[in-house]
């Protein structure tokens, strides 16, 4: 038999799927996950977030949509708990104009993200505490595995791992062409519609390539419910 859809093949992986598939054993974490992430340029199918304490310690859950806007997470990636930034370039990394950057800014700092220390010098906030997570994205296609590879590097800009899903048969096409997802660090898993997994290549386990990106992706987890506890 084979996957009629992607979105068969997305729905089997969910249902059989288990986290040792993609991620190393370690202590029982609080999992989240998201449909169609719009994280990076690329759109995931799947994303799937495991941290070591609950959710609401650390950034807090009313600072989501904050985290989500685009020139807020430019502003926040642009900062550090002890660097001081200075105005300018924190408004140059935020792409938008002077009246919007300072009126974000002033949210920021109000939700306690940004601390403000005169004479237009910043450092990251109190309320900006960066959760111990582990952020795996996956891209899923019946065929396609060129198209599956580039969308599935693009992930990296915001998950620790990358995998790319397909059916078995598909995958054998792919055994010329596997040095590429070792050199890029994307991982490759093949499922087929009897429940059956092997994965092909692992992904090693790195911090994400832009660190705007990821704290877009830890806006977006935060407003996700939470679906419960895995044992890696």
């Amino acid at each position: 038999m084979q996957f009629p859809s992607e979105e068969e093949l997305r729905q089997s992986f969910l249902k059989h799927a288990r986290p040792t598939l993609w991620s190393r054993p370690g202590p029982k974490r609080r999992v989240k996950t998201a449909l169609e992430s719009t994280c990076s340029e690329g759109r995931a199918d799947w994303v799937w977030a495991g941290i070591t304490c609950n959710w609401p310690e650390g950034i807090q859950l009313n600072t989501a949509e904050l985290l989500q806007q685009p020139a807020c997470s430019r502003i926040l990636g642009a900062l550090k708990p002890r660097s001081v930034r200075r105005e300018s370039l924190l408004h140059a990394r935020s792409g938008v104009a002077l009246p919007t950057f300072r009126r974000w800014l002033e949210e920021l700092i109000n939700a306690g993200l940004v601390r403000d220390l005169g004479d237009g010098r910043y450092v990251l906030g109190p309320q900006f505490a960066m959760p111990q997570i582990e952020i795996c994205s996956f891209e899923f296609k019946l065929d396609n595995w060129k198209r599956a590879f580039y969308q599935a590097k693009r992930y990296r800009t915001f998950s620790h791992r990358v995998f790319v899903v397909m059916p078995v048969k598909a995958v054998q096409r792919v055994n010329g062409a596997l040095e590429h997802f070792r050199r890029f660090n994307v991982g490759l898993i093949a499922h087929d519609t009897d429940g059956r997994f092997q994965r092909i290549l692992p992904s090693v386990k790195r911090e994400p390539i832009s660190r705007t990106c990821f704290i877009r992706a830890l806006g977006l987890l935060l407003n996700q419910d939470e679906v419960g506890l895995a044992i890696c």
